[in-house]
C-alpha cells in the first residue's frame, strides 16, 4: 500500500513538473512589466483587496455618526428640560 501511495505521489510531481510552462498563465508572470494586461491585473488585485476595508470602513463611519448624532439629541433634549423646570421670579407671581 505504501509503495503504490509513492508511485501515485511520484507520478503526481512527474506531470506537474512536465507542464511548467502552462503554470506561467497570468500577466505578470508571463508578460513581465509594463505591458497593458500587467497594468490592468495589478489594478484588479488592488481594487479587490481595498474593497473590504472600504466596506468596513462605512459601516464603522455609518455607526459613528449615528451615535454622535443620537449623543447630540439627547444632550439638546436634556437642556430643554432643564430650561423648562428653571424658576423665573415673574412667572412665580410673587
Amino acid at each position: 500500500m505504501l509503495k503504490r501511495s509513492f508511485i501515485f505521489s511520484l507520478t503526481g510531481a512527474a506531470v506537474l513538473l512536465g507542464q511548467a510552462a502552462r503554470s506561467w498563465g497570468c500577466s505578470v508572470c508571463f508578460g513581465g512589466g509594463g505591458d497593458a494586461a500587467t497594468d490592468g491585473y495589478n489594478a484588479s488585485v488592488l481594487f479587490l483587496m481595498a474593497t473590504p476595508y472600504l466596506v468596513v470602513g462605512s459601516i464603522v463611519g455609518a455607526l459613528v455618526l449615528t451615535c454622535r448624532r443620537a449623543r447630540r439629541r439627547s444632550e439638546m433634549a436634556d437642556r430643554e428640560a432643564v430650561m423648562q423646570l428653571t424658576w423665573k421670579q415673574e412667572d412665580s407671581g410673587r
